[in-house]
């Protein structure tokens, strides 16, 4: 019989249920496919295709069996992780973040935790094209107009809400520490490499591999040809100066704690 692997108070063998020893809590839209389809090309390091939404969903309440079910075709790799940017979406219903994290720590008591962010505003618009072309938003939409519906915190898709990444990241922070590593998606654009490696000395995998498709980071959503958003070539158009000043004040307040919890400067996402 294998040994046994134990959290939260279920034992399976380690063939059976390789227990997760890192994973990608977001932030949505801003590369944190990237960084699983790259680390799991890794020959120590195991990731599923799909996200696994366990922690903040109903899943949790099914059991530990239920999660361990989503990483079958582990073949015995030493580091096991799973990316879910939901982990760290801001939740006006509970789970709230804080909650997530709480589950996470009390499951996976060993775990560590990366999370990519993304300049609010850019993944504000790359959710709205998202959910535009998943039916939950029309194709005619206004961007600005959406956002200015509802308070940002009343509204159900989280287009703002989402890109609150003080907010969101501050109960990991105080909970998990050094264990969460953070990673900013201008990074991964201009040295893929170093921020790749980063992440395997993070989850304690040899740092000297990098696959050759490294420097090919995921592309952004396509509006619908009718869209008001569909630029040239069919690609969608950029959001205006005008735009962005619209949105930026959104976010203003969390950047300047963001700054402050990660202690970086963020400016680069000032307009």
């Amino acid at each position: 019989m294998a040994s046994l692997a134990s959290a939260g108070g279920y034992d399976r063998p380690v063939a059976e249920a390789p227990l997760p020893t890192f994973l990608i809590i977001g932030a949505q839209k801003s590369g944190t496919r990237w960084l699983r389809r790259n680390l799991g090309l890794h020959p120590a390091v195991f990731t599923p295709n799909n996200e696994c939404s366990y922690f903040n969903t109903d899943k949790f309440d099914q059991g530990l069996d239920t999660y361990l079910a989503r990483f079958e075709g582990w073949t015995g790799q030493t580091v096991v992780g799973e990316a879910t940017p939901g982990y760290m979406m801001w939740n006006w219903r509970s789970p709230s973040v804080a909650e997530v994290a709480e589950r996470i720590d009390a499951q996976l008591p060993d775990v560590r935790l990366m999370a990519v962010l993304r300049n609010p505003v850019d993944r504000l618009y790359s959710a709205f094209i998202h959910h535009m072309l998943h039916g939950r938003i029309p194709h005619d939409a206004d961007l600005l107009e959406r956002v200015r519906r509802r308070p940002p915190k009343e509204a159900g898709l989280r287009l703002v809400m989402g890109g609150m990444y003080g907010e969101s990241l501050a109960p990991y922070l105080e909970r998990f520490g050094d264990r969460l590593r953070v990673f900013i998606n201008e990074d991964v654009r201009d040295d893929p490499h170093g921020v790749y490696r980063a992440a395997l000395e993070h989850i304690r995998a040899d740092p000297e591999f990098a696959p050759r498709q490294l420097t090919k980071v995921v592309g952004s959503y396509t509006p619908p040809p009718d869209s008001p958003y569909a630029g040239e070539n069919g690609k969608r158009r950029p959001l205006t100066i005008e735009e962005r000043a619209a949105l930026f004040p959104y976010f203003e307040e969390d950047i300047a704690g963001l700054e402050e919890l990660l202690n970086r400067d963020l400016s680069v996402w000032r307009p």
